[in-house]
């Protein structure tokens, strides 16, 4: 009986202690240091921005909340750390733009009177807006300068970006620049790079963002191209790509397949030149890749010129979908079939002159190369018009050879001689002019002459005459007609492959000049194409290429 009076006496004064301390709550405190600032995550936050643009200054003022008033506001310090570096101590996050991408970030509140931090964690995407408009390769000075005009809409510029990739890359692009192309990977989402080929620093760049991918040369087997190697063209499919070096030596790499899709830069790309029949030494290409994507009607050949034979070789591109049947890069020569009704050696009623032959040039040379799209089905084949520019071994004069080509297998071949005729002889014209093809559109051939190469001709081809349009303020070095619009196109896909800037082009100098002028049919046929926007302080324009963004069947580039 006592032992049960002195457990219930125990009981009953345990719980008057408890209902004691539960009515004087306010009078003690049971919380626990480290519990007295909380610091929002910042994903949540609607007025916390973690998107900025590559060119934009970063502001960012977090959030967080004193739980505790032994905590003061003035014993706090603060902490902004990004990609694992402290870049502020401030409470408010300012400093300047980063690079294009995804860059992991933290802010900390520290507790300086006990020594307490508190952190949250956020992903900062920096991103450009590099979507559509054309890329500027130039020489400024010995350095390689990459720059962008943006499309603001289906007529109107932008404003120039002098040296994108300086800025979004924060390292300089390299030296010696040759060429700017916009290469495709044909995935389930396909997207783009574009390459930079240079004697010093290749490298290949993002589409969307201008950030650097990869270094072209250490795309190679062993990691390192082979000695001499100075890319200055090349030709991509979704099976593979080669690179053309500026003596005349070609490299190829195959892509590995999964899901029947290449995987980008999975190949690497043989340190042994590629070998044909009696040997090659290329110094022209003229590629339809990726004329659009996923096969949907595209030319899937380069064109090249082998001047140690003096004749036309093409590399079959045709590999889609993990489809190995016809493999990529399968090199042959370019041969007018016997049962062609124009035969090398005919005469063209035109001109009076004789065909010559495209697999053994002869008493001609080509010097330049261009080509039209002539027609665009939903198969494979495709035909392309090509039309080179020749001159003769003896007499030292051009001459122009327009043949179709269409390639629907590597052993199904179609080529037809169109016309040959001499190139009308204008003042200046030689071997530095430019000579461009209109894709598609007006049926006109643009070149310079002068005597600085300063005078911009058209050249009519339905004509055969030629007329000065405009003249630039200095030796033109570079010409690039926006994407046109298909001719011929089946009425199913003409939505997805009509494009606004085919009336347009944009013209580089040597001083550093570009101007974007109008070569509607109305402006070359009235003698003259306006100048619609102005850029200068590029340095010597090397070359320029175009990207605007269509449906994936839409697109090509050459």
């Amino acid at each position: 009986m006592k032992r049960y009076v002195k457990l219930l006496t125990a009981l009953l004064a345990g719980a008057f202690l408890a209902t004691a301390c539960y009515e004087d709550k306010g009078n003690y405190d049971y919380s626990t240091t480290g519990d007295d600032i909380l610091v929002y995550r910042m994903d949540t936050m609607k007025n916390v921005r973690l998107t900025w643009s590559y060119d934009e200054e970063i502001v960012i003022e977090p959030g967080y909340k004193i739980l505790h008033e032994r905590v003061s506001e003035s014993d706090l310090a603060y902490e902004w750390s990004i990609d694992g570096e402290v870049v502020s101590e401030e409470r408010i996050l300012e400093i300047d733009p980063l690079r294009v991408g995804r860059h992991a970030g933290s802010f900390t509140v520290i507790d300086t009177g006990h020594g307490i931090r508190y952190s949250t964690i956020f992903t900062l995407v920096i991103t450009s807006s590099f979507a559509e408009g054309w890329v500027i390769l130039s020489d400024d000075g010995g350095q390689s300068l990459l720059s962008f005009i943006n499309l603001v809409d289906a007529s109107t510029p932008g404003e120039l970006v002098r040296d994108v990739y300086g800025d979004v890359n924060g390292e300089a692009l390299g030296s010696d620049p040759r060429k700017i192309r916009l290469v495709a990977y044909d995935g389930q989402t396909p997207f783009y790079e574009w390459e930079v080929l240079q004697g010093s620093g290749s490298v290949s760049i993002d589409q969307a963002t201008m950030a650097k991918v990869a270094d072209i040369n250490t795309e190679f087997i062993g990691g390192a191209a082979p000695e001499g190697f100075v890319p200055v063209d090349g030709f991509q499919r979704d099976g593979g790509s080669i690179l053309l070096s500026e003596d005349g030596k070609v490299y190829q790499r195959d892509f590995s397949f999964y899901n029947d899709y290449p995987v980008a830069h999975s190949g690497k790309y043989g340190t042994t030149p590629v070998y044909f029949d009696g040997g090659m030494e290329i110094t022209l290409m003229n590629g339809f890749d990726h004329f659009t994507n996923k096969s949907y009607g595209h030319i899937p050949f380069a064109l090249l010129y082998d001047r140690q034979n003096n004749r036309l070789l093409s590399v079959y591109g045709f590999n889609v979908k993990g489809n190995i049947a016809s493999e990529f890069g399968t090199f042959r020569a370019v041969r007018i079939p016997e049962a062609s009704a124009v035969q090398p050696g005919d005469t063209d009623p035109e001109s009076g002159l004789a065909f010559p032959d495209v697999a053994a040039l002869g008493d001609y040379t080509v010097e330049k190369m261009g080509a039209r799209v002539a027609f665009s089905t939903t198969g494979v084949a495709t035909t392309a018009t090509n039309i080179l520019l020749l001159k003769g071994k003896t007499d030292g004069k051009y001459y122009l050879l327009s043949f179709d080509y269409k390639m629907n297998s590597e052993t199904s071949v179609a080529i037809t001689l169109n016309w040959f005729r001499a190139m009308p002889e204008v003042e200046g014209f030689g071997a530095e002019s430019l000579f461009e093809v209109c894709v598609a559109g007006i049926e006109t051939v643009f070149f310079t002459a002068g005597t600085n190469n300063n005078t911009l001709y058209a050249y009519d081809l339905l004509e055969g005459t030629a007329a000065a349009v405009y003249t630039a303020p200095a030796q033109i070095t570079s010409l690039c007609p926006g994407v046109v619009a298909f001719p011929n196109v089946l009425e199913s896909i003409l939505p997805y492959v009509k494009t606004n800037y085919k009336d347009r082009m944009l013209l580089g100098t040597e001083s550093g000049q570009l101007v974007l002028l109008d070569i509607s049919e109305e402006a070359v046929t009235a003698g003259s194409t306006p100048e619609i926007a102005t850029f200068s302080g590029l340095g010597k324009v090397v070359d320029m290429d175009f990207y605007v963004a269509k449906n994936p069947y839409g697109y090509f580039g050459f």
